[in-house]
């Protein structure tokens, strides 16, 4: 279930619960009034749920090394395949920027992992 934030009518007294979706009201514990349920506050907010309980990596640690490993693999599997057969790019940049390699055979090879992985 998610959580959710509550917000008294009566005194005001701001709560977060686990609650279901269709739970739009609740009863505030401290005046017996009617609590509402109030629209996230993600500004500013960090997430530091743990996504792995093994390693305890943090949300956020976890998420920006994911995300530059995604990069890095979607540029040298896609885009450097793709700028080596556009024809956009001389032989001498294709090989200054090592997006391309030749083989024991003397043949022209494109890269699809980056030089140091190999």
């Amino acid at each position: 279930m998610p959580k959710y934030r509550y917000e008294c009518q009566g005194c005001h007294l701001e709560v977060q619960k686990y609650a279901s979706i269709n739970d739009k009201t609740k009863e505030c514990p401290e005046c017996k009034g009617l609590m509402t349920r109030q629209m996230p506050n993600l500004r500013g907010m960090k997430n530091t749920e743990l996504v792995d309980k093994f390693t305890n990596k943090k949300h956020i640690d976890n998420h920006k090394e994911v995300v530059a490993e995604r990069k890095a693999d979607y540029y040298w599997s896609v885009l450097v395949p793709d700028m080596v057969n556009s024809g956009t790019y001389s032989i001498e940049t294709i090989l200054e920027q090592d997006w391309a390699f030749y083989n024991e055979k003397g043949v022209l090879e494109t890269r699809t992992k980056p030089p140091q992985k190999g």
